[in-house]
Parts: C-alpha cells; structure tokens; sequence
C-alpha cells in the first residue's frame, strides 16, 4: 500500500514539475511575442495578448479586433514578425489602428472587456497583464 502511495505522489510531482517548467517557457515565449501578430493553433492570424489558466490547462490568450480567444497552449503559436516583409507585417498594424475595437475607443473597449471578464467562470485566471501596445 505504501508503494502505491509513494509511486501516486511521486507521479504527481513530477507532473507538477513539469507544469511548472512548462509555465516558465510559456510566459518567457510570452514576453517576447506580447503585443504580435501571431498564427493560433486555430489557424488564425490575432494578436497576443495575455496568458491564461484554467487549472486544467494554460491558454495563450489572443485578440481578434472583437474579442478575446483562449487557445490552448498545448498547440504552438506562429510568429509573424521578422518572418514576414516587414511592409507586409506593418500592413497588419494599420489595419488593426483602423479596426480594432481596442484602437478605436479604448476606454469604452475596457469597459466591456471587464464585463466579458466577469462572464468567465471562478476557475479561469490571466497570469500575465494584457498586452495592447500593437508591435
């Protein structure tokens, strides 16, 4: 019986370890991509912005001009910046300053992100600030 425990608990936190490890590689890819156009694993093109948890899974947290979207951080996000011309990127910024309901207005952009905030259920966190500086 003492076996089982130990081997259950030692399985444990080695998961949690690896959590761990995983959460510093997600916030340090966050840092250098914060703010950029990216390629979810949905295969759109938005904006990151945040980073997320649900204590299931951690979430890149990406803006679309619209609205939030948490994508797994299971799949990968693609960098556009320095991959792209950077006349072709830049188009993507100026369209985002046209179009993008946080460019337009951003007090009033704030005020309902709060109130799609508080919609979110008691387990889900944000464990970065949010990013809306367009880079």
């Amino acid at each position: 019986m003492w076996v089982l425990y130990y081997i259950t608990n030692k399985n444990k936190n080695m998961s949690e370890q690896k959590m761990t490890d995983n959460l510093v590689l997600i916030l340090k890819e966050f840092e250098e991509l914060k703010g950029q156009f990216v390629i979810t694993c949905s295969h759109e093109i938005e904006r990151l912005v945040a980073v997320g948890d649900d204590e299931m899974d951690y979430y890149w947290i990406t803006y679309n001009g619209r609205n939030i979207v948490w994508n797994t951080c299971v799949g990968r996000i693609i960098p556009l910046k320095g991959y792209l011309r950077e006349e072709d990127y830049n188009e993507f910024i100026r369209l985002a300053k046209l179009n993008h309901y946080d460019q337009l207005n951003k007090e009033k952009f704030l005020e309902s992100l709060s109130g799609e905030i508080k919609s979110y259920s008691d387990n889900h966190y944000f464990l970065t600030d949010f990013c809306w500086e367009l880079v």
